[in-house]
């Protein structure tokens, strides 16, 4: 649906999310009403193929490509992951109307995002943005000449200023934006995955909940993140060392002697009962065995919110995306962590046009899958 002249004069307007992971691209449009009222016209999935992007960089071969068999020139990871977009785009055409933000999935700590709180002094009449990009620049790791900054204030005390200040590597948001803008992609803003994610909550949680100190944990293919909100507001963000689905899945496969594509059966049907020659109980113990390593790096998320003098304790773990519905996972969190434990599952709260996921509505899994680019498409501009 492309919005005419009327429409956007009467504040009406699409956004499209598209988030990019080691496992799929997702796409998700949004409507937003003039009344600030948001429906999901359209969303869909494409698989990236495997090794197009090794910690969140795009794989680009230097030097000649081999070819196979018949000759023919073998493509690198950015050609593959090209024609994925390219797949999608075509059943999905967006109009230069909308706005698009896209995601990608480089994740914290190093080579990736950097964040952090600082507390900074601003004189009255002092130049405030200058102040505080000097001061986050003077610290490790943000003294880095080739990160981009950006923060965001989110209190202010007389002259006393708490931000929020967020670094990324310059080298790395240009390869991505350069691969946007080759397909012909004209982007409003390029994002972070756990960030698609974090605002998927903000924008959809109920009033009862919005006091609460949550931790959300994003569980993609090859990594694992986790932000933090306390007060209503973002307070922090880790990425994981270990922990993902891609980890549940080796150590199931080992312990259960099936292949990769089988466990990702179980995990996405939810069904304990697909595999040959094993009983549910079984299944259910092989993957509660995978579970206790991804729980240990759960644990080093709560642990190092809990270190941080302003936190409070938490009142709840919400799981997103592609593990995030992983048979029994919710319950084995909950059960170790002591904490009360769901999904993120923004999509409950989002209207959907009848087309988008059919009569049947959408399963919790995908809900979690397409939870970040959802998150992307309802960014207020």
């Amino acid at each position: 649906m492309a919005l005419g002249l009327i429409s956007k004069i009467r504040g009406m307007r699409e956004t499209v999310g598209i988030d990019v992971g080691h496992y799929s691209i997702k796409y998700v449009k949004v409507l937003h009403g003039a009344s600030g009222n948001k429906i999901v016209l359209d969303a869909d999935l494409e698989r990236v193929p495997d090794g197009c992007i090794v910690n969140g960089e795009i794989q680009v071969r230097e030097g000649d490509a081999p070819t196979d068999q018949d000759g023919k020139r073998e493509k690198d990871g950015a050609e593959l992951l090209a024609e994925a977009m390219a797949k999608l785009l075509i059943r999905h055409p967006i109009d230069d109307s909308c706005e698009i933000v896209a995601s990608v999935n480089c994740g914290a700590g190093a080579g990736g995002v950097l964040v952090d709180r600082v507390s900074v002094k601003v004189p009255k009449n002092g130049n405030e943005a200058a102040i505080i990009l000097q001061t986050a620049q003077s610290r490790p790791p943000f003294d880095d000449q080739d990160n981009v900054i950006d923060y965001e204030i989110y209190s202010r005390e007389g002259d006393d200023v708490k931000v929020n200040v967020v670094a990324a590597k310059s080298a790395l948001l240009d390869s991505w934006a350069q691969f946007f803008n080759r397909r012909g992609l004209k982007l409003s803003a390029l994002d972070v995955d756990i960030f698609g994610l974090l605002n998927a909550y903000v924008a959809t949680v109920e009033d009862s909940e919005k006091d609460k100190t949550v931790a959300i944990f994003n569980i993609g293919e090859k990594k694992m993140s986790v932000a933090f909100v306390q007060d209503g507001q973002f307070h922090s963000m880790r990425a994981m060392a270990g922990g993902s689905l891609d980890m549940v899945i080796s150590k199931t496969c080992m312990n259960l002697g099936i292949d990769s594509e089988k466990c990702h059966e179980i995990l996405s049907k939810g069904d304990l009962s697909v595999v040959d020659g094993f009983s549910e109980a079984e299944v259910e113990a092989a993957l509660r065995l995978a579970y206790e390593d991804l729980m240990a790096q759960i644990d080093i998320g709560i642990r190092y919110f809990s270190s941080s003098e302003d936190s409070k304790p938490l009142d709840k773990i919400l799981l997103g995306g592609g593990g995030a519905a992983a048979p029994g996972l919710r319950e084995f969190v909950a059960e170790h962590a002591s904490i009360e434990t769901d999904t993120v599952n923004p999509f409950r709260l989002v209207p959907c046009d009848s087309k988008v996921f059919g009569e049947g509505g959408l399963s919790i899994a995908l809900s979690n899958i397409y939870a970040p680019a959802l998150g992307l498409a309802m960014r207020k501009f």
